[in-house]
C-alpha cells in the first residue's frame, strides 16, 4: 500500500475499490475470483474525466487504468481494508465495486503445500468486513456510499437487504456474468429510489453512478 501524499485534487473525490483479492493457501497457490476490475477501472476514470479525483484501490488484475488515475495496488482483502481505512478520510464518496473474497486460508502456509494421498481439507476463516469498518469510522458521516451486489440472477430482494444492513446510499444489483464482460444487466436501488438500467455498458454504467455521487455533493438527492 502506498504511503506518498493524497492528492488535493477537486470534489468529488471518490475513492474506489475494484478487482478480485488473492488469498494465500502458499507460496504458489491462493483463492481468488473472475473479477477484472473493469467496473472500478471505468468508475475512476468517469470520475477523472469529469472533473473529479479518484483513487483507485485495485486487486490483482492484467488491466491497466489511464496515468491520470492514482491506484493503490492490494492483494488479499485485509491489504483492501487496510487501504480504504487510510484513505476514508480523505473521500467524499466511496464505491465498493471489487469483489473481496469473504473467506481466506485460516493457516496460509510460508512453503509449498505437498501432495499427500486422500483429500485435503483446508480451514478458512472470515474476511474483514470492508463496509462494517467504514459504518465505525466518524468520517462516514456524509459520505456517498456505493455498494455492488452480485449473485448468478438479480436479485432485486438482495440487494435491498444488502443496501439497509450495511447503511448504504446506493447499490448496484447486477450479475456473476458481468464478470469481464464489457456490457451488463445492472439494477439501481437508492434509500427511496430504484431504476431498471436493463442491458448496458460498464463505462455507461459508471456515468450513470457519477450522476448520483454528483447529485449527493451538490445537495441534490440522496
Amino acid at each position: 500500500m502506498t504511503a506518498t501524499p493524497l492528492p488535493d485534487g477537486p470534489s468529488p473525490r471518490v475513492l474506489i475499490t475494484a478487482g478480485p483479492t488473492a488469498e494465500d493457501i502458499d507460496p504458489v497457490r491462493f483463492l481468488t475470483n473472475r473479477s477484472s476490475g473493469r467496473m472500478g477501472i471505468e468508475l475512476a476514470e468517469a470520475v477523472l474525466r469529469h472533473g473529479g479525483t479518484p483513487i483507485l484501490v485495485l486487486g490483482p488484475t492484467h488491466l491497466q487504468p489511464s496515468e491520470g488515475v492514482r491506484v493503490v495496488r492490494v492483494r488479499s482483502a485485509e491489504n483492501m481494508n487496510d487501504a480504504v481505512q487510510s484513505h476514508l478520510a480523505w473521500a467524499d464518496s466511496l464505491v465498493m465495486a471489487a469483489a473481496v473474497a469473504d473467506y481466506t486460508p485460516a493457516e496460509p502456509l510460508d512453503v509449498k503445500l505437498k501432495k499427500k494421498d486422500g483429500d485435503l481439507i483446508l480451514r478458512l476463516k472470515r474476511t474483514p468486513d470492508i463496509l462494517a469498518g467504514v459504518r465505525e469510522r466518524t468520517e462516514r458521516q456524509g459520505k456517498f456510499i456505493v455498494g455492488f451486489s452480485l449473485d448468478v440472477g438479480e436479485n432485486l430482494n438482495e440487494g435491498r437487504r444488502k443496501l439497509c444492513d450495511k447503511n448504504l446510499d446506493l447499490i448496484v444489483v447486477n450479475t456473476t456474468a458481468s464478470f469481464a464482460a464489457d456490457r451488463e444487466t445492472a439494477h439501481l436501488i437508492g434509500r427511496d429510489w430504484n431504476e431498471s438500467l436493463g442491458e448496458i455498458t460498464k463505462a455507461a454504467l459508471a456515468d450513470r453512478i457519477l450522476s448520483c455521487i454528483l447529485d449527493h455533493t451538490n445537495g441534490g438527492r440522496e
